[in-house]
């Protein structure tokens, strides 16, 4: 385990942007990311850019894929691109803490790649079938 240096990792210089991909019906496939440093993004006339011009960028260090359907949340796929998982640590912390906490219902599964990362972050397994999801149980 690295040791996290609280200058590296102020909470003001983490971005956090959720946005839909695709709806159909009741189910809506969105992502998440989290961003590090907080610059402006700058918005070119000359493309094609529906972005809120209040988004703030900077380099994308963590992304999760999920599935919305009613109040289930199915997190399909995952990807970091920094030094360790710290970035997918505090994206998933914001989708269950923040976005779909339990307390308004919300059930967030995952599959069991990746099983002791999703373990250390509170998931538990829904039945003992191996190939069956992890759920969160906090």
């Amino acid at each position: 385990m690295s040791i996290r240096r609280p200058s590296i990792y102020r909470q003001s210089e983490w971005v956090y942007q959720d946005f839909l991909s695709y709806q159909n019906g009741l189910e809506e496939l969105r992502y998440a990311v989290v961003k590090y440093d907080g610059e402006t993004f700058e918005q070119y006339k000359q493309t094609f850019d529906n972005s809120d011009p209040g988004l703030t960028g900077g380099p994308i260090v963590a992304r999760v894929d999920y599935t919305l359907m009613g109040q289930a949340i199915t997190i399909d796929s995952w990807e970091v691109n920094w030094r360790d998982e710290w970035p997918l640590r505090l994206l998933v912390g914001w989708l269950t803490h923040c976005i779909y906490r339990r307390s308004l219902g919300y059930t967030v599964a995952v599959d069991k790649d990746a099983y002791a990362f999703w373990v250390s972050e509170v998931f538990v397994p829904a039945t003992n079938n191996p190939q069956d999801f992890l759920i969160y149980a906090n």
